[in-house]
Protein backbone atom coordinates (compact mmCIF):
# COMPACT_ATOMS: atom_id res chain seq x y z
CA UNK A 1 0.00 0.00 0.00
CA UNK A 2 1.40 3.13 -0.88
CA UNK A 3 0.44 7.05 0.11
CA UNK A 4 -2.38 8.32 -1.70
CA UNK A 5 -1.25 11.42 -3.91
CA UNK A 6 -1.90 15.20 -2.72
CA UNK A 7 -4.74 16.71 -4.66
CA UNK A 8 -4.03 19.96 -3.80
CA UNK A 9 -0.52 20.95 -3.60
CA UNK A 10 0.13 23.41 -0.68
CA UNK A 11 2.87 25.14 -0.66
CA UNK A 12 5.14 25.50 2.30
CA UNK A 13 7.29 28.24 3.60
CA UNK A 14 9.44 26.56 5.92
CA UNK A 15 12.41 28.38 8.08
CA UNK A 16 14.36 25.36 9.91
CA UNK A 17 17.64 25.69 12.00
CA UNK A 18 21.09 24.36 10.84
CA UNK A 19 20.28 21.33 13.13
CA UNK A 20 17.16 20.16 11.05
CA UNK A 21 17.49 16.78 9.13
CA UNK A 22 15.43 15.35 6.83
CA UNK A 23 14.52 11.62 7.25
CA UNK A 24 12.13 9.33 4.93
CA UNK A 25 10.42 6.88 6.80
CA UNK A 26 12.12 3.93 5.66
CA UNK A 27 15.25 5.38 7.38
CA UNK A 28 13.25 6.72 10.66
CA UNK A 29 12.62 2.44 10.69
CA UNK A 30 16.30 1.03 9.98
CA UNK A 31 17.17 3.94 12.91
CA UNK A 32 14.51 2.45 15.09
CA UNK A 33 15.46 -0.81 14.53
CA UNK A 34 18.53 -0.52 15.43
CA UNK A 35 18.15 1.79 18.46
CA UNK A 36 15.50 0.29 20.14
CA UNK A 37 15.87 -2.21 23.39
CA UNK A 38 13.17 -3.89 23.47
CA UNK A 39 14.39 -5.13 20.33
CA UNK A 40 17.93 -5.85 21.73
CA UNK A 41 16.14 -7.40 24.39
CA UNK A 42 14.72 -9.27 22.61
CA UNK A 43 17.42 -10.49 19.99
CA UNK A 44 19.48 -11.68 23.26
CA UNK A 45 16.42 -13.76 23.91
CA UNK A 46 16.65 -15.50 20.85
CA UNK A 47 20.57 -16.15 21.16
CA UNK A 48 19.69 -17.55 24.89
CA UNK A 49 16.95 -19.59 23.77
CA UNK A 50 19.05 -21.37 20.75
CA UNK A 51 21.91 -22.26 23.34
CA UNK A 52 19.11 -23.57 25.51
CA UNK A 53 18.73 -26.21 22.55
CA UNK A 54 22.29 -26.98 22.35
CA UNK A 55 22.35 -27.89 25.37
CA UNK A 56 19.52 -29.69 25.73
CA UNK A 57 20.41 -31.75 22.99
CA UNK A 58 23.61 -32.92 24.38
CA UNK A 59 21.43 -34.64 26.88
CA UNK A 60 21.12 -37.71 24.52
CA UNK A 61 24.91 -37.70 24.34
CA UNK A 62 27.28 -39.55 26.99
CA UNK A 63 28.37 -37.51 30.15
CA UNK A 64 32.62 -37.78 30.82
CA UNK A 65 33.07 -36.55 34.09
CA UNK A 66 37.30 -36.73 36.17
CA UNK A 67 36.54 -36.78 39.58
CA UNK A 68 39.15 -36.73 42.46
CA UNK A 69 39.09 -36.87 46.05
CA UNK A 70 41.76 -36.92 49.25
CA UNK A 71 40.54 -37.25 52.49
CA UNK A 72 42.42 -37.32 55.53
CA UNK A 73 41.17 -38.65 58.63
CA UNK A 74 43.04 -39.12 62.05
CA UNK A 75 40.96 -42.33 62.54
CA UNK A 76 42.23 -45.58 63.54
CA UNK A 77 42.48 -48.30 66.08
CA UNK A 78 42.84 -52.18 66.40
CA UNK A 79 41.47 -55.25 66.57
CA UNK A 80 41.97 -58.60 67.85
CA UNK A 81 42.06 -62.47 66.18
CA UNK A 82 41.51 -64.65 69.33
CA UNK A 83 43.96 -67.90 68.74
CA UNK A 84 44.15 -71.46 69.18
CA UNK A 85 44.32 -75.07 68.09
CA UNK A 86 43.86 -75.52 64.45
CA UNK A 87 43.90 -79.23 63.11
CA UNK A 88 45.89 -80.77 60.75
CA UNK A 89 46.11 -82.53 57.59
CA UNK A 90 48.07 -85.49 56.36
CA UNK A 91 49.15 -86.66 53.02
CA UNK A 92 46.34 -89.70 51.89
CA UNK A 93 47.46 -92.86 49.54
CA UNK A 94 46.29 -90.94 46.37
CA UNK A 95 48.28 -88.08 47.41
CA UNK A 96 45.50 -85.78 48.59
CA UNK A 97 45.34 -84.18 51.96
CA UNK A 98 43.47 -85.96 53.84
CA UNK A 99 42.41 -84.76 58.17
CA UNK A 100 44.79 -86.44 60.24
CA UNK A 101 42.15 -87.88 62.48
CA UNK A 102 42.90 -90.45 64.94
CA UNK A 103 41.39 -93.78 64.57
CA UNK A 104 39.83 -96.17 66.89
CA UNK A 105 42.13 -99.60 66.32
CA UNK A 106 39.27 -101.78 67.38
CA UNK A 107 36.10 -100.21 65.36
CA UNK A 108 38.69 -98.32 62.73
CA UNK A 109 35.96 -95.04 63.53
CA UNK A 110 37.71 -91.69 64.16
CA UNK A 111 37.71 -91.10 68.12
CA UNK A 112 35.31 -88.25 69.13
CA UNK A 113 35.89 -85.84 71.96
CA UNK A 114 33.58 -85.52 75.14
CA UNK A 115 30.76 -83.52 72.81
CA UNK A 116 30.68 -86.62 71.25
CA UNK A 117 30.46 -84.30 67.77
CA UNK A 118 34.15 -83.33 67.15
CA UNK A 119 36.86 -85.93 66.11
CA UNK A 120 39.97 -86.15 67.70
CA UNK A 121 43.05 -85.11 65.76
CA UNK A 122 46.39 -87.18 65.82
CA UNK A 123 48.34 -83.77 65.65
CA UNK A 124 46.97 -79.78 66.09
CA UNK A 125 48.61 -76.46 65.42
CA UNK A 126 48.51 -73.59 67.64
CA UNK A 127 47.88 -70.05 65.93
CA UNK A 128 48.42 -67.69 68.46
CA UNK A 129 45.99 -64.29 69.22
CA UNK A 130 47.11 -61.42 66.29
CA UNK A 131 46.45 -57.80 67.23
CA UNK A 132 45.79 -56.24 63.98
CA UNK A 133 45.94 -52.38 63.97
CA UNK A 134 44.64 -49.77 61.32
CA UNK A 135 45.10 -45.95 60.48
CA UNK A 136 43.01 -44.06 57.86
CA UNK A 137 46.04 -41.38 57.49
CA UNK A 138 45.18 -39.80 53.70
CA UNK A 139 42.72 -41.93 51.11
CA UNK A 140 43.48 -40.73 47.51
CA UNK A 141 40.59 -41.54 44.71
CA UNK A 142 40.77 -40.34 40.92
CA UNK A 143 38.68 -41.51 38.19
CA UNK A 144 37.32 -41.25 35.23
CA UNK A 145 33.76 -41.97 33.89
CA UNK A 146 31.19 -42.09 31.23
CA UNK A 147 27.28 -41.80 31.53
CA UNK A 148 25.17 -42.67 28.68
CA UNK A 149 21.25 -42.66 29.14
CA UNK A 150 19.92 -45.59 27.31
CA UNK A 151 15.80 -44.10 27.99
CA UNK A 152 14.32 -42.20 30.40
CA UNK A 153 10.76 -42.44 29.87
CA UNK A 154 10.72 -39.84 26.80
CA UNK A 155 11.77 -37.08 29.17
CA UNK A 156 15.31 -36.30 27.24
CA UNK A 157 12.81 -35.73 24.03
CA UNK A 158 10.39 -34.04 25.24
CA UNK A 159 12.76 -31.55 27.07
CA UNK A 160 14.69 -31.15 23.64
CA UNK A 161 11.58 -30.49 21.64
CA UNK A 162 9.93 -27.89 24.66
CA UNK A 163 13.42 -26.24 23.82
CA UNK A 164 13.32 -26.17 20.34
CA UNK A 165 9.61 -24.47 20.64
CA UNK A 166 11.06 -21.97 23.10
CA UNK A 167 13.68 -21.09 20.48
CA UNK A 168 10.78 -20.78 17.64
CA UNK A 169 8.42 -18.34 20.50
CA UNK A 170 11.62 -16.78 20.75
CA UNK A 171 12.16 -15.80 17.18
CA UNK A 172 8.21 -15.11 16.85
CA UNK A 173 8.78 -12.40 19.86
CA UNK A 174 11.46 -10.22 18.18
CA UNK A 175 9.64 -10.26 15.15
CA UNK A 176 6.53 -9.18 17.40
CA UNK A 177 8.70 -6.88 18.97
CA UNK A 178 10.10 -5.22 15.52
CA UNK A 179 6.25 -5.00 14.28
CA UNK A 180 5.14 -3.23 17.65
CA UNK A 181 8.35 -0.84 17.31
CA UNK A 182 8.30 -0.44 12.81
CA UNK A 183 4.09 0.55 13.50
CA UNK A 184 5.52 3.14 16.56
CA UNK A 185 7.54 4.46 14.18
CA UNK A 186 5.20 5.15 11.48
CA UNK A 187 2.52 6.27 13.55
CA UNK A 188 5.35 8.85 14.99
CA UNK A 189 6.48 9.83 11.31
CA UNK A 190 3.17 10.09 10.54
CA UNK A 191 1.90 12.79 12.94
CA UNK A 192 4.76 14.65 12.26
CA UNK A 193 3.76 14.63 8.96
CA UNK A 194 0.50 15.69 9.88
CA UNK A 195 1.87 18.51 12.42
CA UNK A 196 3.74 20.00 9.66
CA UNK A 197 1.03 20.22 7.05
CA UNK A 198 -0.55 21.62 9.68
CA UNK A 199 1.50 24.43 10.12
CA UNK A 200 1.39 24.52 5.99
CA UNK A 201 -2.30 25.51 6.81
CA UNK A 202 -2.26 27.77 9.00
CA UNK A 203 0.99 29.89 7.35
CA UNK A 204 -1.60 29.87 4.62
CA UNK A 205 -4.03 31.00 6.04
CA UNK A 206 -2.07 33.21 7.89
CA UNK A 207 -0.85 34.66 4.31
CA UNK A 208 -4.49 35.07 2.91
CA UNK A 209 -5.36 37.19 6.19
CA UNK A 210 -2.38 39.28 5.46
CA UNK A 211 -2.88 39.85 1.72
CA UNK A 212 -7.11 40.90 3.48
CA UNK A 213 -5.55 43.25 5.83
CA UNK A 214 -3.48 44.87 3.32
CA UNK A 215 -6.28 45.48 0.81
CA UNK A 216 -8.94 46.18 3.72
CA UNK A 217 -6.69 48.66 5.29
CA UNK A 218 -5.91 50.39 1.49
CA UNK A 219 -9.73 50.35 1.15
CA UNK A 220 -10.12 52.14 4.28
CA UNK A 221 -7.40 54.64 3.35
CA UNK A 222 -9.70 55.48 0.24
CA UNK A 223 -13.03 55.68 1.96
CA UNK A 224 -14.04 52.34 0.81
CA UNK A 225 -14.09 50.09 4.09
CA UNK A 226 -14.86 51.39 7.40
CA UNK A 227 -12.96 50.97 10.80
CA UNK A 228 -15.01 47.58 12.03
CA UNK A 229 -14.02 45.97 8.63
CA UNK A 230 -10.37 46.32 9.74
CA UNK A 231 -11.35 45.45 13.03
CA UNK A 232 -12.62 42.16 11.80
CA UNK A 233 -9.91 41.22 9.88
CA UNK A 234 -7.48 41.99 12.78
CA UNK A 235 -9.57 39.30 15.24
CA UNK A 236 -9.15 36.84 12.33
CA UNK A 237 -5.49 37.82 12.17
CA UNK A 238 -4.82 37.33 16.05
CA UNK A 239 -6.49 33.80 16.07
CA UNK A 240 -4.30 32.99 12.92
CA UNK A 241 -1.20 33.72 14.73
CA UNK A 242 -2.41 31.49 17.87
CA UNK A 243 -2.80 28.85 15.41
CA UNK A 244 0.31 29.19 13.72
CA UNK A 245 2.10 28.90 17.59
CA UNK A 246 0.14 25.82 17.91
CA UNK A 247 1.35 24.48 14.58
CA UNK A 248 4.52 25.23 15.88
CA UNK A 249 4.19 23.38 19.38
CA UNK A 250 2.61 20.72 17.30
CA UNK A 251 5.92 20.11 15.50
CA UNK A 252 8.24 19.99 18.35
CA UNK A 253 6.02 17.56 20.33
CA UNK A 254 5.47 15.53 16.99
CA UNK A 255 9.76 15.87 16.28
CA UNK A 256 10.32 14.65 20.26
CA UNK A 257 8.52 11.46 19.48
CA UNK A 258 9.89 10.10 16.36
CA UNK A 259 13.19 10.85 18.40
CA UNK A 260 12.10 9.07 21.06
CA UNK A 261 11.65 5.67 18.72
CA UNK A 262 14.37 6.00 15.99
CA UNK A 263 17.27 6.74 19.27
CA UNK A 264 18.00 10.78 18.61
CA UNK A 265 18.42 12.80 21.23
CA UNK A 266 15.33 14.54 22.09
CA UNK A 267 16.85 18.04 21.20
CA UNK A 268 17.43 17.15 17.89
CA UNK A 269 14.65 18.29 14.79
CA UNK A 270 14.13 15.26 12.12
CA UNK A 271 11.81 16.58 9.55
CA UNK A 272 9.82 14.52 7.02
CA UNK A 273 10.55 14.09 3.70
CA UNK A 274 8.09 16.29 1.79
CA UNK A 275 4.73 14.17 0.80
CA UNK A 276 4.63 13.26 -3.02
CA UNK A 277 2.20 11.55 -5.52
CA UNK A 278 4.08 8.45 -5.32
CA UNK A 279 0.72 5.96 -5.56
CA UNK A 280 -2.62 5.24 -4.13
CA UNK A 281 -4.14 3.19 -1.38
CA UNK A 282 -6.83 0.78 -2.72
CA UNK A 283 -9.89 -0.12 -0.62
CA UNK A 284 -9.01 -3.50 1.48
CA UNK A 285 -12.44 -4.81 2.37
CA UNK A 286 -13.12 -6.88 5.12
CA UNK A 287 -13.51 -9.93 3.20
CA UNK A 288 -11.06 -13.34 3.24
CA UNK A 289 -8.62 -11.66 5.80
CA UNK A 290 -5.90 -14.04 7.61
CA UNK A 291 -4.28 -13.57 10.90
CA UNK A 292 -1.82 -16.90 10.16
CA UNK A 293 1.22 -14.50 9.02
CA UNK A 294 0.70 -12.48 12.63
CA UNK A 295 3.64 -13.60 15.06
CA UNK A 296 0.76 -13.54 17.92
CA UNK A 297 -0.60 -16.19 15.47
CA UNK A 298 2.56 -18.09 15.67
CA UNK A 299 3.26 -17.52 19.47
CA UNK A 300 -0.47 -19.00 20.30
CA UNK A 301 0.27 -21.95 18.23
CA UNK A 302 3.37 -23.16 19.75
CA UNK A 303 2.31 -22.39 23.39
CA UNK A 304 -0.14 -24.98 22.67
CA UNK A 305 2.43 -27.34 21.41
CA UNK A 306 4.30 -26.54 24.01
CA UNK A 307 2.12 -27.85 26.82
CA UNK A 308 1.74 -30.69 25.07
CA UNK A 309 5.17 -31.50 25.30
CA UNK A 310 4.59 -30.24 29.00
CA UNK A 311 1.99 -33.47 29.31
CA UNK A 312 4.77 -35.83 27.40
CA UNK A 313 7.38 -34.33 30.29
CA UNK A 314 5.03 -34.90 33.28
CA UNK A 315 4.04 -38.49 31.90
CA UNK A 316 8.54 -39.40 31.68
CA UNK A 317 8.43 -38.72 35.11
CA UNK A 318 6.32 -42.18 36.05
CA UNK A 319 7.95 -44.29 33.17
CA UNK A 320 11.08 -46.72 33.96
CA UNK A 321 14.68 -45.38 33.61
CA UNK A 322 17.25 -47.07 32.09
CA UNK A 323 20.71 -45.67 32.19
CA UNK A 324 24.64 -46.96 31.73
CA UNK A 325 27.64 -45.82 33.79
CA UNK A 326 31.28 -47.46 33.03
CA UNK A 327 34.56 -45.72 34.71
CA UNK A 328 37.93 -46.44 36.03
CA UNK A 329 38.88 -45.46 39.31
CA UNK A 330 42.40 -45.27 41.17
CA UNK A 331 42.60 -45.90 45.09
CA UNK A 332 45.20 -45.41 47.21
CA UNK A 333 45.36 -45.24 51.20
CA UNK A 334 44.02 -46.82 54.86
CA UNK A 335 47.09 -48.84 55.80
CA UNK A 336 46.10 -51.92 58.30
CA UNK A 337 49.29 -52.99 60.82
CA UNK A 338 51.59 -50.04 58.87
CA UNK A 339 50.93 -51.64 55.55
CA UNK A 340 48.91 -49.84 52.99
CA UNK A 341 46.41 -51.68 51.75
CA UNK A 342 45.12 -49.82 48.80
CA UNK A 343 46.93 -49.15 45.75
CA UNK A 344 45.26 -49.52 42.67
CA UNK A 345 42.95 -49.02 39.90
CA UNK A 346 40.22 -50.88 38.70
CA UNK A 347 37.88 -50.76 35.41
CA UNK A 348 33.54 -50.70 36.32
CA UNK A 349 30.38 -50.69 34.87
CA UNK A 350 27.29 -49.99 36.15
CA UNK A 351 23.14 -50.71 34.71
CA UNK A 352 20.62 -49.19 36.72
CA UNK A 353 17.15 -49.25 35.94
CA UNK A 354 14.72 -47.63 38.00
CA UNK A 355 10.92 -48.21 37.57
CA UNK A 356 8.41 -46.39 38.97
CA UNK A 357 5.62 -48.32 41.36
CA UNK A 358 2.98 -46.68 43.35
CA UNK A 359 3.32 -43.36 44.55
CA UNK A 360 -0.78 -42.31 45.87
CA UNK A 361 -1.77 -41.16 42.35
CA UNK A 362 0.84 -38.17 42.11
CA UNK A 363 2.18 -38.99 38.47
CA UNK A 364 -1.18 -39.63 36.87
CA UNK A 365 -2.79 -36.70 38.88
CA UNK A 366 0.07 -34.58 37.78
CA UNK A 367 -0.50 -35.74 34.17
CA UNK A 368 -4.01 -34.93 34.27
CA UNK A 369 -3.17 -31.63 35.69
CA UNK A 370 -0.93 -30.72 32.71
CA UNK A 371 -3.54 -32.26 30.50
CA UNK A 372 -5.79 -29.58 31.58
CA UNK A 373 -3.40 -27.31 31.03
CA UNK A 374 -2.86 -28.39 27.50
CA UNK A 375 -6.52 -28.06 26.83
CA UNK A 376 -6.73 -24.07 28.22
CA UNK A 377 -3.96 -23.36 26.14
CA UNK A 378 -6.17 -24.63 23.08
CA UNK A 379 -8.73 -22.61 23.69
CA UNK A 380 -7.27 -19.62 24.32
CA UNK A 381 -5.47 -20.24 20.97
CA UNK A 382 -8.87 -20.35 19.49
CA UNK A 383 -10.38 -16.99 21.52
CA UNK A 384 -7.33 -15.01 20.77
CA UNK A 385 -7.26 -15.82 17.09
CA UNK A 386 -11.22 -14.73 16.73
CA UNK A 387 -10.31 -11.92 18.60
CA UNK A 388 -7.30 -10.79 16.10
CA UNK A 389 -9.73 -11.60 13.22
CA UNK A 390 -11.83 -8.81 14.45
CA UNK A 391 -9.25 -6.72 15.30
CA UNK A 392 -8.12 -7.46 11.17
CA UNK A 393 -11.29 -6.67 10.35
CA UNK A 394 -11.85 -3.74 12.21
CA UNK A 395 -8.33 -2.54 11.05
CA UNK A 396 -9.39 -2.81 7.31
CA UNK A 397 -12.85 -1.13 7.88
CA UNK A 398 -10.91 2.06 9.34
CA UNK A 399 -9.01 1.78 5.83
CA UNK A 400 -11.96 1.82 3.52
CA UNK A 401 -13.73 4.88 6.04
CA UNK A 402 -10.07 6.75 5.72
CA UNK A 403 -10.66 5.94 1.88
CA UNK A 404 -13.65 7.61 2.01
CA UNK A 405 -12.83 10.34 4.09
CA UNK A 406 -9.98 11.57 2.09
CA UNK A 407 -12.37 11.98 -0.75
CA UNK A 408 -14.51 13.75 0.74
CA UNK A 409 -12.72 15.91 2.19
CA UNK A 410 -10.26 16.34 -1.23
CA UNK A 411 -14.07 17.28 -2.78
CA UNK A 412 -14.74 19.40 -0.25
CA UNK A 413 -11.56 21.09 -0.12
CA UNK A 414 -12.03 21.96 -3.90
CA UNK A 415 -15.47 23.41 -3.41
CA UNK A 416 -14.20 25.57 -0.74
CA UNK A 417 -11.31 26.42 -2.91
CA UNK A 418 -13.49 27.39 -5.24
CA UNK A 419 -16.20 29.58 -2.71
CA UNK A 420 -12.79 31.36 -1.82
CA UNK A 421 -12.33 32.22 -5.14
CA UNK A 422 -16.03 33.35 -6.06
CA UNK A 423 -16.23 35.10 -2.40
CA UNK A 424 -12.99 37.42 -3.48
CA UNK A 425 -14.36 37.97 -6.37
CA UNK A 426 -17.47 39.25 -5.29
CA UNK A 427 -15.79 41.22 -2.50
CA UNK A 428 -13.42 43.53 -5.03
CA UNK A 429 -16.44 44.08 -6.74
CA UNK A 430 -18.56 44.86 -4.05
CA UNK A 431 -21.16 42.66 -4.34
CA UNK A 432 -20.68 40.57 -1.29
CA UNK A 433 -19.61 42.62 2.64
CA UNK A 434 -16.23 40.85 4.08
CA UNK A 435 -17.43 39.09 6.84
CA UNK A 436 -18.71 36.33 3.95
CA UNK A 437 -15.08 36.49 2.44
CA UNK A 438 -13.56 36.22 5.70
CA UNK A 439 -16.54 32.79 6.46
CA UNK A 440 -15.02 31.48 2.96
CA UNK A 441 -11.27 31.65 4.05
CA UNK A 442 -12.53 30.34 7.39
CA UNK A 443 -14.27 27.26 5.40
CA UNK A 444 -11.04 26.86 3.38
CA UNK A 445 -8.95 26.64 6.00
CA UNK A 446 -10.98 24.20 7.60
CA UNK A 447 -11.41 21.62 4.36
CA UNK A 448 -7.31 22.22 4.44
CA UNK A 449 -6.77 21.00 7.87
CA UNK A 450 -9.72 18.07 7.67
CA UNK A 451 -7.59 17.09 4.46
CA UNK A 452 -4.45 16.99 6.82
CA UNK A 453 -6.59 15.23 9.19
CA UNK A 454 -7.66 12.34 6.43
CA UNK A 455 -4.17 12.00 5.16
CA UNK A 456 -2.63 11.06 8.74
CA UNK A 457 -5.96 8.98 9.59
CA UNK A 458 -5.34 6.95 6.22
CA UNK A 459 -1.74 6.57 7.23
CA UNK A 460 -2.08 5.69 10.67
CA UNK A 461 -4.82 3.37 9.66
CA UNK A 462 -2.90 1.48 6.59
CA UNK A 463 -0.02 0.83 9.01
CA UNK A 464 -2.52 -0.40 11.60
CA UNK A 465 -4.07 -2.44 9.44
CA UNK A 466 -0.25 -4.23 7.87
CA UNK A 467 0.01 -5.48 12.04
CA UNK A 468 -3.01 -6.73 12.06
CA UNK A 469 -2.65 -8.53 9.29
CA UNK A 470 1.41 -9.30 9.61
CA UNK A 471 2.18 -7.75 6.28
CA UNK A 472 5.30 -6.23 5.77
CA UNK A 473 6.45 -7.66 8.75
CA UNK A 474 10.57 -8.31 8.67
Amino acid sequence: MKRIPLLIQISIIFAFSASAQTLSLDSCINMALRANRQIEKARLMTRQRTYAVSAMKANFLPNFKASARDLYSTGDGSFDITGGYLPTFAPGADGSLQPNVMVNPATGQPVMSADGVTPVFNQYAYFPTQTLRYKFGNIIQAGISAEQPIYMGGKIRAGYQMSKLAREMALQNERLTEAQVIVGTEEAYALLVRATEMKAVAVLYDSLLNKLQHDVAAAKNRGMASHNDVLKVSVKKNEAELQLQQAENGIRLAQMNLCRFIGLPLSAKPMPEPVGENGSVSPVGAEGISVSERPESALLDMKSKLAEQKVRLERAEYMPQVGLAVGYNYLNGLKLNDRRLLDGGNFGALLNVSIPLYHFGEGRNKVRAARMEAEQAQLEQQDLTEQMQLEATREANNVDEALLELDVTTRSLAQAAENLRMAGKSYNAGMEPLSDLLEAQVLYQQALARQVEARCQLSLSVSRYRKATGQGLR
